[in-house]
């Protein structure tokens, strides 16, 4: 690692003596207050040439200084008139455009990819949109990703009706989940978190593959998953979505937007409502726990030249039933009861330096209060999270805005009070674990015209607890040998304390023993290459997206189910590694109609009993296949998703009820059509349209309080639940 950071210093120094001086500015309007608004996507260029640039969110523009001078610069936009200015020598620009006195109506028809993949960012990035999530019913963050090949969700037991992710063949909590980049999911919410944010409120997902920014925290392993809510400008003013599918369930969420002032809001509210006792396997346990989940969000923000400044608050409660069924003659029945309250506040403020475009300074923070009880059987977990997060961020560059320097200092301090009893060696009550984070950060960020870029990071991290300091390099890189071509490189470090009960609680639906080691923090590096082409065939557009990642690990926690009578966790004793290989394909076949595939291929291994046998991870899918076909009427009137998953085999741990020593692979097909109307839309879609379920996944079902029972519902590699009719409508006051 250390010889590529040096290449690639050398590399940086040999560009910049090429590197050409670039002039910067920034494009605005004044409006009527007297205030100035960011005029972004202006055309900036030298009158006469070929040199030219786009500005960006915030107006502001860099561009290649002209051979000579005088040279005139021209600024253009569509709806305002033209500016022309003789510049005499290297300044820095504040122009001000003046809108058109007449401008006659225009309506524009276009089209606009659901997911795309960035040429540009030297990170291997994709962006899920609106019109993605919407491809499905995607209730809440979990089924977000089903018509994604990225990310993998599967069920994590047969009792809770929990959802995990996988990405790069690793377990979803080696990603990083954020909220526009302050932490999301991590903690006690490992476990129930990817079901605390509904999909109505999600305005886009930024899928990160690999080695992230040292920005954003020390915990990225496999990447980032960041989310971005609906901003106040963005959203509609009034958005209602409604839902109900064939088990009974229903849904309502109730979003609001103050749009006028010099505060804008949001207001997102959400209802989850489960109470029916569904056993269509008849084997005594309910396929479906009984939910009801409130979920509360408001969003404040305030924006002008100098600042910007943003709130959010949240609150959360949710139950969860779950276990035999009611009609069960059972002296001992096996009761699943799971309560979850999250109180949150977070803050975003920002500071920009008008006159000196890049530059600017931040400070992000967030607060946290979450209770969790999970009651599997006889296992009894309480567990409570109190966090506090800071993260100071400044931005400038060296030079020119060629060559930006990111640094900062960030700190996470995290306080447990957790209770175990049941199935384990020795019971604990009220344990208390402190662990505060210190870290500084520094992030250098290399432009060489439009071909090349190059990030290098370094963290460094002190953590109380080991009273280490552990240092996490990360780079990434990406060329453009044409403009429709990107290569990327990527290498970095990670590092995380796992909490292994509530990250690991689908195994407490189970009889096993449990044993706990003197676990120390989890240490891998990642590597990754990537490749993303875009092209025309016979006038239509299409993407060729194809990487490979491997993750090593220097420490890990072994999740040890070997046994089928212990669930034990220790340090890594051996080598543990996973590799991920992916091929995506796009292409808009004919007219509004899409086809997307995907392939992937997992290589993922542990060594197990302490340095004994390398094997396979279990319930981990060698290899996964996605078809989407999306085509839509003139006008999006009408709208039809299908999605085609393989998932291919994977190996089960041994377990007397259980000869086979792998799954078999299996297909599961989705499907929805929308119609839009004017201010709403109506779906009608279907989930696992062949009903494909897994044989018994409850082991042992008839005995699950008996101590000499082999019971285990942690086994899960299918769907537990056959085909699934839902509904729903979406309203919006734009």
């Amino acid at each position: 690692m250390k010889k590529i950071i040096i290449i690639a210093i050398v590399f940086i120094a040999s560009l910049n003596t090429k590197a050409q001086n670039q002039i910067i500015g920034k494009v605005v309007e004044i409006v009527k207050d007297g205030s100035e608004l960011p005029i972004p996507g202006a055309n900036v260029y030298w009158e006469g040439t070929t040199i030219g640039a786009a500005t960006q969110g915030d107006g502001n523009f860099s561009i290649v200084e002209p051979t000579v001078f005088p040279s005139t610069i021209v600024v253009s936009f569509v709806g305002y008139q033209q500016y022309t200015q003789l510049i005499e020598a290297n300044t820095q620009l504040q122009i001000y455009l003046t809108p058109s006195l007449e401008m006659k109506e225009v309506k524009v028809k276009g089209k606009v990819n659901t997911t795309k993949f960035s040429t540009v960012n030297s990170i291997n990035m994709q962006t899920l949109s609106t019109g993605e999530l919407e491809k499905a019913a995607c209730c809440n963050l979990s089924e977000s990703f089903s018509t994604n090949a990225t990310v993998d969700v599967n069920f994590t037991d047969a009792v809770s009706g929990a959802k995990k992710i996988q990405m790069l063949g690793l377990d979803g909590t080696y990603t990083q989940i954020t909220q526009e980049n302050m932490p999301l999911i991590r903690g006690i919410s490992s476990a129930y978190g990817l079901s605390y944010v509904p999909g109505t409120w999600i305005e886009s997902i930024q899928i990160i593959k690999g080695s992230g920014s040292v920005v954003n925290g020390f915990e990225s392993f496999a990447g980032q998953i960041n989310l971005e809510y609906y901003k106040p400008e963005s959203a509609p003013k009034l958005f209602w979505n409604g839902y109900t599918n064939g088990h009974g369930k229903l849904e309502n969420n109730l979003l609001f937007a103050k749009k006028s002032g010099a505060w804008k809001s949001n207001l997102f509210t959400h209802v989850d409502y489960f109470d029916k006792e569904l056993d269509n396997n008849k084997d005594g346990f309910l396929d479906l726990p009984k939910v009801t989940q409130v979920n509360v969000l408001n969003r404040w923000e305030y924006k002008d030249k100098n600042y910007h400044i943003g709130f959010t608050a949240r609150a959360l409660t949710e139950d969860r039933e779950g276990g035999t069924v009611k009609e069960r003659v059972d002296n001992n029945p096996y009761v699943v009861n799971i309560h979850n309250d999250l109180l949150e506040f977070t803050s975003k403020t920002g500071a920009i330096q008008p006159n000196s475009p890049g530059k600017s300074a931040g400070l992000q923070t967030s607060f946290r209060r979450h209770n969790q009880t999970a009651i599997f059987g006889e296992n009894n977990y309480k567990g409570l999270q109190e966090s506090a997060y800071f993260n100071l961020i400044r931005q400038t560059y060296i030079g020119s805005t060629n060559h930006k320097l990111k640094y900062g200092t960030s700190y996470y301090a995290d306080r447990y009070t957790e209770s175990f009893s049941g199935h384990i060696d020795t019971a604990f009550t009220d344990n208390v674990r402190v662990d505060l984070m210190t870290g500084v950060f520094s992030e250098y960020s290399y432009k060489w015209g439009e071909s090349f870029n190059l990030t290098a990071g370094m963290r460094a991290d002190y953590y109380n607890n080991s009273e280490e300091i552990n240092y996490l390099p990360r780079l990434n890189m990406k060329y453009n040998p044409t403009e429709k071509m990107a290569i990327r490189f990527s290498a970095g470090k990670a590092f995380r304390v796992a909490n292994v009960f509530v990250e690991n609680a689908s195994f407490l639906a189970s009889n096993r023993e449990i044993s706990v080691g003197n676990l120390n923090p989890e240490i891998a590096w990642n590597y990754g290459a990537n490749i993303t082409y875009c092209f025309y065939l016979f006038g239509r557009e299409g993407t060729i997206n194809a990487d490979a990642y491997r993750t090593d690990f220097e420490n890990q926690i072994v999740v040890d189910i070997e046994n089928q009578n212990e669930l034990s966790f220790y340090n890594l004793e051996g080598e543990s590694y996973a590799t991920s290989m992916q091929l995506d394909f796009a292409y808009e076949l004919f007219d509004r109609f899409d086809v997307k595939m995907a392939y992937k291929i997992n290589d993922v291994k542990s060594t197990y009993s302490g340095g004994g046998e390398t094997k396979e991870t279990p319930l981990t899918p060698k290899d996964r296949a996605l078809l989407n076909l999306a085509y839509a009427t003139n006008f999006d009137k009408w709208i039809f998703d299908v999605t085609a998953n393989y998932i291919g085999e994977s190996r089960i741990p041994e377990h007397k009820y259980i000869a086979k020593k792998y799954s078999e692979s299996f297909y599961l097909y989705n499907a929805q059509i929308t119609k839009k109307f004017r201010k709403f839309d109506v779906y009608l879609g279907a989930e696992n349209l062949l009903g494909y379920t897994q044989d018994n996944p409850i082991i042992d079902s008839e005995n699950p309080t008996s101590s000499s029972s082999a019971f285990d519902a942690s086994l899960i590699y299918a769907p537990i639940n056959g085909r699934m009719i839902y509904a729903g409508f979406r309203f919006k006051i734009k």
